[in-house]
């Protein structure tokens, strides 16, 4: 049995999806002086690799020293946390690697 398409479900489709890319395009040159989004991001992106993040990956560094005192440390568990904190301290700098890259 074939399917029936109402016209007016496919005029109505359409319509809220021209009426979506309206309002993008009327948004996409506002978010290019985002200044307060742009500002709530950084903060983000401050709190999660100055402080709070520093305080974790010593501690984090501690625990991995007296790990290997007791012998418990693998090679496997080490680099899973080396390679966290320096994908989150480093993270920034990748980046910017990445996009020189592409420009």
């Amino acid at each position: 049995m074939s399917k029936q398409v109402n016209p007016e479900v496919t005029a109505q489709k359409a319509s809220t999806i021209v009426l979506m890319l309206a309002i993008c395009l009327v948004l996409i040159p506002s978010l290019a002086f985002a200044g307060p989004i742009e500002d709530g991001i950084m903060w983000l992106r401050d709190l999660l690799t100055d402080g709070i993040a520093r305080s974790v990956a010593i501690i984090g560094i501690a625990a991995l020293g007296y790990m290997a005192w007791a012998g418990k440390l693998t090679w496997g568990r080490a680099f899973q946390w080396i390679g966290g904190i320096v994908l989150v301290f480093g993270g920034a700098t990748i980046a910017d690697i990445i996009i020189a890259v592409v420009e």
